[in-house]
């Protein structure tokens, strides 16, 4: 091979070499490029990612400044309601942060308690505004607070700037940490003032009379049970005294109900002016009161407080220029030995006071409850629960006592009495079982069986002896009820001549309990010509102004009035007076309890026209009656 060749050779393999290695290069560098353009894609889609991020944590960022933006201004949205709910409401309101010892108190706290931060602030560390008696129960509720973790509420006074206490609610609640620790207490101060002053006001109304300012029944009975648990616990003995006003009546009529008030108030103060701080004093109702002493050492020692009670109310006293003179009646039962019980020591009281209101008339006075009292209540009792049967069975029949005619001897009237034959205790008197009926409430039924008595009774008794008129007693009850005329009138549908020939006799107390009635009632009897007599006549209320206003045919002098014409000069002026002013007015009079020839001398003298009494005949039965001379022989004058 030629040099020529060889140098062909070693161009051509020269060639080849750089195709090759520019091959390798191209492919290497397609290699290189591929790869930088997946890198590029990744970074690509690495930026398209770190934009997204980008983008989002933006919005977050916006939606969070937003947010913060939308908080804070709630923050300070609730803060100005805060301040403007704790401008509006009445509450004060205090906070104490523990951990900072930091106090906040509201302006309405401050304006309520009218003290400076610097003394609120003094206060609530030492509690010296709370009252004395509410600090040991606040921080006993604040206690128990603290153990359970409810929130608390008490009610206590607070002494103000003003130097007064005011009652205040509060109400409270504390904040616990993690660990159980308080780290902050709240709460606030009510105004209940007047809501508690309203509410004592109320409790005093319902406990206290309004009118004497005393304890009424219902604090009373629980006072008494009170204090004889304590005398039950201790050994001791107390009284209860029941008392009642004499003749109150009178006053209310005569001199007006505030004069009536002022009385009832004179007694009040005067009781509790006398009486210790541990007994009791009470206005039960109407004019009755009640003094409960405890711990008396003895009997002596309430005979004593009574005669001492009985002397400084009988003092006299003025009320608009009118003398008052205050006349009470008082009924002790002593405890344990006439009651251990609130019921039977009121009940045994009561019937002391009644026996003792039995001597009114002699004034003011005071009764101990004794065995004979207890006694015969029972046998009231008894008696009440037989009476109904008793009127059933018809087991009543009428006496009849003659009125004598003082200007002749002649027995022209005649009065009718009930009289009850028990079966177990023989005759009984009206004295003993008229109140039980009027109690009971059978007087009407007993009324109306007096009246068919008599009526069966009148036609042959007025046949016999010629009398002029039969009396019956009618009860204030029964004479203002609706049926008494509903049953006189029955009655003479039968008997149709009886109203001719009876006389209807009432009291002045019909007049007293219901004036248009009983006023009605008379002057019906009147027109149906049955004569009117007005018994008791000289006693109790005796007025002029009914025999002038309504047609009264007769009147009675009461037995007990009769009973002093020989003993009481002031009667005979009395008496004399009565029968001048009723033979004025052109009324009958009868004295009834005539017992002797002087009273007997002294009625002809003062010409009163009849008299009843045992001078002349005790009530006799319709045999006894019938058979009786019809005329008897009077004193010359």
């Amino acid at each position: 091979m030629s040099a020529l060749e060889d140098r062909e050779q070693v161009f051509l393999r020269r060639i080849d070499r750089e195709k090759r290695a520019r091959q390798q290069a191209e492919q290497i560098l397609n290699e290189k490029s591929k790869e930088l353009w997946n890198t590029n894609q990744k970074l690509q889609q690495i930026n398209e990612q770190l934009d997204q991020m980008v983008k989002t944590r933006t919005s977050e960022l916006e939606i969070a400044k937003t947010n913060a933006e939308l908080e804070s201004l709630a923050h300070k949205n609730a803060k100005e309601r805060f301040q403007l709910a704790m401008r509006a409401t009445s509450a004060g309101v205090w906070e104490r942060n523990i951990d900072e010892d930091a106090w906040y108190f509201s302006d309405r706290l401050i304006a309520l308690f009218g003290y400076s931060r610097e003394e609120l602030l003094f206060g609530f560390k030492n509690l010296s505004f709370i009252h004395n008696e509410d600090k040991k129960p606040l921080l006993h509720v604040l206690k128990n607070h603290f153990r359970n973790g409810k929130a608390f509420d008490f009610e206590c006074r607070v002494l103000t700037s003003e130097g007064r206490y005011k009652w205040f609610w509060i109400v409270g609640q504390a904040v616990w940490n993690d660990k159980g620790e308080v780290v902050r207490i709240a709460g606030s101060f009510s105004d209940i003032d007047e809501r508690v002053e309203n509410s004592k006001l109320v409790e005093k109304m319902a406990h206290y009379d309004h009118l004497t300012m005393v304890p009424n029944r219902v604090l009373y009975n629980q006072k008494l049970d009170i204090a004889l648990s304590l005398a039950d616990k201790e050994q001791s003995h107390l009284a209860v005294i029941l008392i009642d006003l004499n003749d109150f009546k009178q006053v209310n009529d005569t001199l007006g109900h505030s004069a009536g008030d002022h009385l009832l108030q004179h007694i009040a103060n005067q009781f509790k002016l006398n009486i210790s701080e541990s007994d009791i004093v009470a206005r039960l109702g109407g004019d009755e009161f009640s003094i409960v002493l405890t711990n008396i050492a003895n009997r002596q020692a309430v005979v004593t407080k009574c005669e001492q009670v009985l002397e400084i109310i009988s003092r006299p006293f003025y009320y608009q220029k009118n003398l008052i003179i205050p006349k009470i009646s008082m009924g002790i039962a002593l405890y344990p030995e006439y009651g251990m019980t609130r019921d039977e020591l009121m009940v045994n009281a009561d019937l002391a006071m009644y026996k003792a209101k039995g001597e009114k008339h002699m004034g003011s006075g005071f009764q101990f409850c004794e065995q004979e009292h207890i006694n015969k209540n029972m046998e009231r009792t008894e008696l009440s629960s037989e009476l109904c049967e008793a009127i059933t069975e018809n087991e009543f029949f009428m006496h009849f006592q003659p009125i004598i005619d003082l200007s002749n001897g002649e027995v022209t009237f005649a009065e009718a009495l009930i009289r009850w034959k028990h079966t177990n205790k023989g005759v009984l008197l009206p004295e003993k079982f008229i109140s039980i009926a009027e109690d009971s409430g059978l007087i009407t039924r007993l009324g109306k069986l007096s009246i068919e008595l008599v009526a069966k009774q009148i036609d042959r008794m007025m046949a016999a002896k010629r009398l002029q008129k039969l009396t019956i007693n009618i009860s204030p009850s029964h004479f203002l009820s609706q049926s008494f005329m509903e049953d006189l009138k029955e009655i003479l549908s039968v008997y149709p001549k009886m109203s001719s020939f009876i006389t209807i006799e009432i009291t002045e107390v019909v007049f007293l309990l219901n004036m248009e009635v009983a006023k009605k009632t008379v002057i019906e009897l009147h027109d149906m010509g049955i004569t009117i007599s007005l018994d008791d006549f000289g006693t109790g209320y005796s007025s002029f102004k009914y025999l002038q206003q309504l047609p009264i045919d007769v009147i009675k002098l009461d037995c007990s009035f009769i009973a002093e014409l020989d003993i009481d000069p002031s009667h005979r002026n009395i008496a004399s007076t009565i029968i001048e002013l009723a033979h004025s007015l052109e009324i009958k009079v009868i004295a009834e309890g005539v017992e002797t020839n002087s009273q007997l001398v002294f009625l002809q003298d003062h010409h009163c026209d009849f008299a009843q009494g045992s001078y002349f005949f005790k009530p006799l039965s319709v045999i006894d009656f019938l058979h009786m001379q019809r005329c008897i022989s009077l004193p010359a004058k």
